[in-house]
């Protein structure tokens, strides 16, 4: 009787052991995948690797947004996937084999209506937006100069969509040649019929092949526009036209705006040099303004210390990164942009067909304020 109860007594304890090391198997494997999605995890572990794309994404509108919130989000299925696809990426890191700069766009991204869409609603009609952009010119004075326009984002419903938004709202499908998406050469539209619009580059008509448009042609979506909504990759110039007009720079200080850049663009070296240029706008001062440079110290220190956190948000020489490395498509300034496609291409089938796709630039943007009748 007492041999059973021994036995008996292991068993349990191998029972009760057991359950407790799955317990906490499973506790370690959640927080192992917790840990694997965190954002230190992300941006500081592959330190050299993803420093540029941290940095910046510190300072971007998604700050708060977690990375794996874009680029896996929910569901056990795109788990798996970022974390099988992510093993190459891990020994890529260890040898030192990785892209100088990191190639975009990222293959296999989750489609946006399955990330993006899920806070920001693209068939919500947003109506005519105001943006007013503030410059700087480089003279004595800072000449700030004052740039308003409407942009008219639009939005709605397939049935009464309008605006930049439209192309969300429709259906659009479109085939790039290159793998920067930046070459587009054929655009087919679907009606609200089923029909399809086609709209081809009359120059690039012969790499469009049906076999193509079956195996590569894309839904377009939010990113293909917004390309850059997290990792914004501004030059030297935007940052301190941003802090002087947010008076983080003091804009009454002599030539702030050129000493400024003349220490940033073009880049740096290494973050220490760009800094070194930095402090020496205390001697510019010193020199060429001494008055200034006694009755304003605070400001120039903190127009230094203001044009330090710029250097640092663009100064990338070890993954030969710079402000120019990655177009945004959300215009048509660095970058083709609405251009790929506007001014173009032509239809080739449907009511427009012979027609071109027309650069009206009042249909994305525009300078005096409508007033509905």
């Amino acid at each position: 009787m007492g041999h059973l109860r021994s036995h008996r007594n292991k068993l349990f304890f191998l029972m009760f052991g057991g359950a407790i090391g799955i317990i906490l198997l499973v506790v370690g494997g959640y927080q192992l995948v917790e840990f694997s999605d965190s954002v230190g995890f992300c941006g500081r572990l592959c330190h050299t690797v993803m420093y540029p794309e941290y940095t910046t994404y510190q300072a971007s509108p998604h700050s708060r947004v977690k990375c794996a919130e874009c680029h896996v989000g929910s569901g056990a299925d795109y788990l798996v996937r970022s974390k099988v696809s992510g093993v190459p990426l891990i020994f890529s890191t260890i040898f030192n084999s990785y892209h100088r700069p990191i190639p975009t766009p990222v293959e296999n991204l989750r489609p946006a209506p399955e990330t993006c869409e899920q806070c920001h609603r693209p068939e919500k009609f947003s109506g005519d937006l105001v943006r007013v952009h503030i410059s700087y010119q480089q003279d004595e004075n800072n000449t700030r100069k004052v740039d308003t326009r409407v942009l008219p984002v639009g939005g709605g419903g397939l049935d009464a969509a309008q605006g930049i938004h439209w192309h969300i709202a429709a259906r659009v499908w479109y085939l790039a040649l290159d793998e920067q998406l930046q070459d587009i050469a054929w655009v087919g539209v679907e009606e609200q019929g089923g029909e399809l619009t086609e709209y081809l580059d009359p120059k690039k008509a012969a790499e469009v092949t049906p076999e193509r448009l079956k195996n590569e042609k894309r839904l377009m979506d939010c990113i293909d526009c917004h390309n850059r909504a997290t990792h914004i990759f501004r030059s030297p110039n935007d940052l301190i036209d941003a802090a002087l007009s947010q008076g983080m720079i003091d804009s009454s200080l002599p030539f702030i705006k050129r000493e400024g850049l003349k220490a940033l663009d073009p880049p740096n070296s290494s973050l220490a040099e760009a800094v070194a240029k930095i402090e020496a706008i205390k001697d510019f001062y010193r020199t060429s303004y001494p008055q200034v440079s006694k009755e304003k110290k605070a400001a120039i220190d903190r127009a230094v210390e203001q044009l330090k956190e710029v250097a640092r948000l663009t100064t990338f020489p070890e993954m030969k990164v710079t402000w120019k490395s990655y177009l945004s498509n959300a215009g048509h300034q660095e970058s083709p942009g609405c251009l790929r496609c506007h001014g173009k291409l032509t239809a080739t089938s449907g009511p427009q067909k012979g027609t071109p796709v027309g650069i009206n630039c009042e249909s994305c943007h525009y300078f005096e304020l409508r007033i509905p009748k």
